[in-house]
């Protein structure tokens, strides 16, 4: 799971009164005590010009650390009125836009911030960020390109950049950036689970073990890679030790809301749906936005044959997610279990013209067509499953009842007998 964030701000240079005040700007002293010191240097009346821009400035991070984002914004509004001429309190500014998802208006003060300093790294690694949040992937792997021009050793540039390229799908390249970001800073964990994805993605599941491994040992707190290493263990099909890991997660972030979704998924394939639905009912809550937590959640309700839930919540996964194959594909069977076919076929219909390689859907449209006696749609469709799919036995036993029931024996009993060579236990 790749998570982007800003690189950390640059303190500019300040008065050693504000140091003696403890408004450094920095980490090495924390937040809260730096926004009492900045606060009194800026009650004070001491402070002016430039001076009492770094105070609000310094004030403005202690607040961004410290999460209280409108504040640090406020503060940052306060330092450009007094010094427009700083790209560092552009940066800070929108540092806090983009924590608040306010993603143009982080791009804005990052373009004017690489106006006044163009050889800025961590801003273009930052609008990077920035454009990747937006999905404008190619704009993002150019300022991931300036920063990396800039500064050859940001590893924070090159780990960003293997997101983007993950995104687009060229995983090699996306190894490659990790990989370097990981030789730039070894204890780099982000990076470590980064490439452990990019190789699960190819299958190569016992590196990507390896890397969320050594993202752990590099940081026990960090909740993602318990969460990915619980994906891997997931599909080797070891779910107690995929399920010990998401628990881990949930431990150290109760906020993971992919924790709860991906624990979820285990306890349906275990069977044990009540705790499926309460993992994926929370997943939901942390995060309403997850189309995959609505169909998951839809999946149980329909194998408990709770149907209308099961097409709420399908719903809710194609509203988020209208490119859904799989989501339209188990809506119209929840409508088929509901006796509502033309409502089935009319989903199975879109489910085909997004993946017209769907074989499922084909298989279950010809059932819906059973249904309707249209026996002539019936056996195009399973046909054209067979096709796509020539092991596919349950469609060419379908196809095999359909014939007979169309007067054509001979081509049906043939079906039925090729069906159960390919899985005995098809029962007539």
């Amino acid at each position: 799971m790749t998570i982007l964030s800003l690189a950390w701000i640059p303190a500019p240079a300040r008065a050693q009164t504000l140091i003696d005040r403890s408004c450094t700007g920095k980490s090495d002293i924390p937040a809260g005590q730096q926004i009492l010191g900045c606060s009194d240097a800026i009650k004070s009346g001491a402070f002016v010009g430039k001076d009492l821009a770094v105070a609000f400035g310094n004030r403005g991070r202690a607040y961004l650390d410290n999460g209280e984002l409108d504040l640090a914004i406020a503060d940052y509004d306060q330092a450009i009125a007094i010094d427009a001429s700083s790209a560092v309190w552009f940066y800070g500014r929108a540092a806090a836009y983009f924590a608040k998802k306010q993603n143009d208006n982080a791009i804005d003060d990052l373009t004017r911030a690489l106006a006044l300093d163009p050889n800025f790294a961590v801003a273009y690694n930052g609008r990077g960020n920035a454009y990747a949040a937006k999905g404008d992937i190619d704009r993002a792997i150019a300022d991931f390109d300036s920063a990396i021009r800039i500064d050859p050793k940001a590893a924070y540039a090159f780990n960003g950049r293997g997101s983007m390229y993950q995104a687009k799908g060229d995983i090699d390249r996306a190894i490659a950036d990790y990989g370097q970001a990981i030789s730039l800073n070894p204890a780099y964990a982000l990076a470590h689970n980064n490439r452990g994805g990019a190789y699960q993605i190819k299958g190569d599941y016992d590196r990507a073990i390896a890397d969320y491994d050594m993202a752990i040992r590099i940081d026990p707190t960090y909740a993602p890679a318990y969460d990915s290493r619980g994906s891997i263990y997931g599909n080797k099909g070891d779910r107690d030790r995929a399920i010990a890991d998401y628990d881990q997660a949930i431990r150290l972030d109760p906020g993971l809301a992919h924790a709860y979704a991906n624990r979820g998924s285990v306890y349906t394939e275990k069977q044990d749906y009540d705790h499926a639905l309460a993992d994926l009912s929370q997943a939901i809550r942390l995060d309403p936005s997850s189309a995959q937590a609505y169909y998951n959640r839809g999946v149980v309700h329909s194998i408990k044959a709770d149907y209308d839930r099961a097409i709420a919540d399908y719903d809710q996964a194609i509203r988020l997610q209208p490119r859904l194959p799989v989501a339209l594909n188990n809506r119209g069977l929840a409508y088929l279990h509901k006796n509502e076919i033309d409502r089935a076929i009319a989903d199975y219909n879109e489910a085909i013209r997004l993946n017209p390689r769907f074989s499922v859907a084909f298989n279950n449209r010809g059932t819906a067509f059973v249904r309707k006696k249209d026996y002539a749609h019936a056996i195009a469709d399973y046909t054209e499953a067979i096709r796509l799919d020539p092991g596919y036995a349950a469609a060419l036993f379908r196809r095999g009842v359909v014939r007979r029931l169309d007067g054509d024996r001979a081509g049906g009993d043939a079906d039925i007998v090729a069906a159960k060579k390919i899985d005995p236990d098809l029962a007539e």
